[in-house]
C-alpha cells in the first residue's frame, strides 16, 4: 500500500481529489456527515480522510490550507478487526451458556466440561492477542496474520463482526474530526466555541467535572473528542439519538477505546505529562454519557438496555484486562470466563431493579 503521507502534499495541490483515499471510509464519511447537525455539515464535506500504512498504529487529525485532514493507520484498524472477533467470540460464549446449558445438571462431570469448552472458547483468543502484542509491535505490523482473525464466531452473524468493526472506524473518524470541529487543529470550525460549551455541559452532565479538571490540556482535548464523538455517532448532536445508533455508539467507542489501551499499554497512568488519558479516565466518561442518554429508555423487546449492552462491555474489558495484568506478573489471577459470567448475573439483576425503579 503506497504511504499516503509521503505525498500528502502533492495530493492536495489539486485539492480535493476524493474525499477518501479508500470507499470504506466514503461511506463511514456519508454515514457521520448524515448524522451531524446542521452548521457543522459543510465543514465535514471538506475533510479529506485517508487510511495510511506507515507510522504508529493511532490515528491523527492535522490540517492543509483551510481544509481538514484525517489519517488512521492501518495497523489500528486491524487492531480493531481484532478486538471485534473477540469480543464477539466472548458474547457467544455468553450466549451459549446462558441458553444452551443446564448449570443445574446433575452430572458435575459434563457440567465441567461443557464449562471447560466454553472458558476457553471466550479465554484463549484474549490471551492469545495479549502475549502476541511484543511481537507484532518489534516487527512494526500489527497483527499481520493473527489467528484470531481466522475464525469468526459460530453464533453471532458475520455481519455483526463487520457492523462491529465499521463502528469503531466511524467512533475514530468522529473523533479525530471532532478535534477539528473543536478547534484543535491550525483551521478553526467558526463554532467550534459552540462546540466547545456543548461538550463541556456534557462533561459536567455526567458529573466528570472533576477528573476532566485534573488533566493537562492536551488530554482535555482528547477527551473533548471523546465526547463529541460519541454524541455525533449515536445522533444526539443531530437530534436523531435511538436504541440502534446508541448501541452502535457503544460497539464502537467500547472497542476503539480497549484496542488503543492494547497497543499502548495505557490502561492506567499517573503520569500527568501524557499528551493521552488512560483508558480508565477515558472509559468512565464514555460510560457515563452511555447511562445519562439511556435512562429515560425503556427495555427493548427482548428485555435489553443500552446499559445492559455496556455491562457486556465491562466484563468483556475486565476479562482482557485481567489476562494483561497477569501476563504483567502482577498478583492477579488468570481469568476464569465462568467467574466473569457470574459477576454479570449478579450485576444483571442489579441493572434490571435500577432501569424498573425508574
Amino acid at each position: 500500500m503506497e504511504d499516503f503521507t509521503e505525498k500528502r502534499h502533492q495530493d492536495f495541490l489539486a485539492w480535493p481529489p476524493n474525499r477518501a483515499n479508500c470507499p470504506e471510509f466514503e461511506a463511514a464519511l456519508d454515514r457521520l456527515i448524515d448524522l451531524a447537525p446542521l452548521p457543522w455539515k459543510a465543514t465535514m464535506r471538506n475533510i479529506f480522510v485517508a487510511r495510511v500504512a506507515k507510522g504508529d498504529p493511532n490515528a491523527t487529525a492535522w490540517s492543509f490550507r483551510s481544509s481538514g485532514v484525517v489519517e488512521v493507520n492501518y495497523g489500528f484498524t486491524r487492531a480493531a478487526m481484532i478486538y471485534a472477533t473477540i469480543f464477539c467470540q466472548f458474547y457467544d460464549a455468553l450466549a451459549t451458556i446462558w441458553l444452551d446449558v443446564d448449570l443445574t445438571m446433575e452430572d458435575e462431570g459434563i457440567l465441567q466440561m461443557i464449562i471447560d469448552e466454553i472458558d476457553q472458547s471466550a479465554l484463549e483468543p484474549i490471551l492469545v492477542a495479549d502475549s502476541s502484542r511484543a511481537s507484532w509491535l518489534g516487527e512494526e505490523g500489527v497483527f499481520a496474520a493473527h489467528p484470531a482473525l481466522l475464525d469468526l464466531p459460530s453464533r453471532t452473524a458475520v455481519d455483526s463482526y463487520h457492523e462491529a468493526v465499521c463502528a469503531v472506524e466511524e467512533f475514530v473518524l468522529s473523533h479525530e474530526i471532532s478535534h477539528h470541529m473543536l478547534g484543535h487543529t491550525e483551521v478553526s470550525f467558526r463554532k467550534s466555541s459552540d462546540v466547545a460549551r456543548l461538550v463541556d455541559g456534557w462533561i459536567s452532565r455526567v458529573d466528570a467535572q472533576g477528573v476532566y479538571l485534573d488533566l493537562n490540556e492536551s488530554q482535555k482535548q482528547e477527551i473533548q473528542a471523546d465526547v463529541a464523538a460519541f454524541l455525533l455517532t449515536c445522533g444526539e448532536l443531530g437530534g436523531r439519538c435511538d436504541r440502534i445508533l446508541l448501541y452502535r455508539s457503544i460497539s464502537g467507542a467500547m472497542l476503539a477505546l480497549t484496542s488503543l489501551a492494547h497497543i499502548t499499554e495505557m490502561w492506567s497512568s499517573s503520569n500527568s505529562e501524557d499528551s493521552h488519558p488512560d483508558f480508565v479516565t477515558r472509559y468512565g466518561i464514555i460510560a457515563g454519557l452511555i447511562v445519562e442518554l439511556s435512562k429515560d429508555m425503556p427495555r427493548g423487546e427482548i428485555g435489553d438496555h443500552p446499559r445492559g449492552f455496556l455491562l457486556q462491555f465491562q466484563g468483556f474489558i475486565s476479562m482482557v484486562l485481567q489476562a494483561w495484568l497477569y501476563r504483567k506478573g502482577e498478583e492477579v489471577q488468570e481469568p476464569k470466563f465462568l467467574n466473569f459470567f457470574a459477576w454479570l448475573m449478579d450485576e444483571s439483576a442489579r441493572l434490571e431493579n435500577e432501569i424498573a425503579d425508574a
